[in-house]
């Protein structure tokens, strides 16, 4: 073995270290912030029911649950439901089952053939998913009971995920909020196409193949931890070439290891991968990963654990609210989570506030708007007081004079 393949090995071995020991202090200072939130969101729970939704008001509307029946404490919850209807005198909730074929399509339908006023997804990312594709352009408003191992978008609203009593009293009485969602259309490598939704975050490339590749056994004992060990038997892969279009700019050809479409941008242990993506903006933001070594990623990693606003020339943002992204190979594809398969092309579309959502945290949306105000701050402007188009975050084009 030469001097420069030991040379290398030591450097990759230490960069990895580096993540690693990254990633350990955060999601301790992680624990301790989600404790306090818990604390705080159950306490406005019990101490201000004044401003609670409109939707308190209205003992007679019927609440319906789509519930995957495969997670633990469903049955739990269900009893809470029904137990919580009861109590504000509505009506028992109509109760249906998802199942491993549907997850959650038919009984959204029926649910609004009901005449149902809220649909509550009691399961992962997956239900909430199914669910708010048959609710976005309704009046119907989407509750959650987060039952998954992710639960991003749960996460990203502000729920208090951890405690499943509050979020059944926000799902069924928590303030209504409108948020984006993302319209998407799959080419499969046989030239077929699927009309697909996204709350969260879809990507291809590494993050679609750790989601096709975590261990089933290892996440129901360690929980979405399970996705760090997948991630680092994929992180040293191939990069691949892609195009993408974004409104209607012209193509750009990269060489990526992961490009995503973000809707919003938070990830577990209170990580923020995209601080500028918001889930009520009409924007969507998409994210090109370029690393070559593992030095690379252990820059992305310190970024996105230290919320750092330093540009990064490996990781490229930008904003629209189309994007088009084309493979030169096919290339795997996640949504919010779910390996979807492989695809050659990914044409998405912002649709603006077009769920509604009950539960939602104001004190997050002020959150993710003041971290947005603090990263445009430090952004560079243009003569016309805009901000410039720089690699490592997003920014709008200069105007021209």
């Amino acid at each position: 073995m030469t001097t420069e393949t030991l040379s290398a090995l030591l450097w990759t071995s230490l960069a990895l270290a580096a993540i690693l020991l990254v990633v350990v202090v955060w999601l301790g200072l992680a624990h301790q912030r989600l404790r306090r939130r818990t604390a705080e969101l159950t306490q406005e729970l019990e101490t201000k029911p004044a401003e609670r939704g409109a939707a308190a008001e209205a003992p007679g509307r019927l609440v319906a649950v789509v519930v995957n029946p495969t997670k633990d404490s469903s049955d739990d919850v269900v009893r809470q439901i029904h137990s919580a209807c009861s109590r504000a005198g509505m009506r028992a909730p109509l109760v249906m089952a998802s199942s491993a074929e549907d997850p959650g399509h038919e009984m959204t339908r029926r649910a609004l053939k009901a005449g149902a006023t809220t649909v509550i997804a009691a399961g992962g990312d997956g239900t909430v998913r199914a669910v708010a594709a048959e609710l976005a352009g309704t009046q119907t408003a989407l509750g959650i009971v987060p039952l998954g191992t992710g639960n991003l978008f749960a996460r990203n609203v502000g729920l208090p995920f951890q405690d499943l009593r509050a979020c059944v009293d926000e799902a069924i009485h928590g303030r209504s909020h409108r948020v984006d969602t993302l319209d998407l259309t799959l080419e499969r490598p046989d030239g077929s196409t699927e009309e697909e939704i996204s709350l969260v975050i879809a990507g291809g490339g590494l993050d679609a193949e750790v989601m096709g590749d975590t261990r089933d056994a290892l996440k129901q004992r360690a929980g979405w931890l399970a996705y760090g060990e997948a991630g680092l038997r994929h992180i040293m892969g191939a990069r691949s070439s892609i195009t993408i279009t974004v409104d209607d700019g012209e193509a750009h050809s990269h060489r990526v290891r992961s490009v995503l479409l973000a809707n919003c941008g938070s990830l577990q242990a209170g990580m923020v991968l995209v601080p500028s993506a918001k889930f009520d903006d009409g924007h969507m933001d998409a994210v090109l990963f370029s690393p070559r070594h593992a030095w690379d990623w252990a820059r992305i990693m310190a970024k996105t654990v230290t919320r750092f606003a330093a540009d990064i020339p490996v990781m490229t943002v930008r904003q629209a609210k189309r994007a088009t992204v084309t493979m030169d190979e096919p290339m795997p594809f996640q949504i919010d989570g779910d390996a979807v398969g492989e695809v050659i092309s990914v044409s998405a579309r912002v649709r603006p506030h077009a769920l509604v959502v009950n539960g939602v945290s104001v004190r997050g949306i002020q959150d993710l708007e003041a971290a947005d105000d603090d990263a445009e701050s430090d952004q560079p402007t243009d003569q016309a007081g805009g901000p410039v188009l720089t690699e490592g975050r997003i920014t709008k084009e200069p105007q021209e004079a």
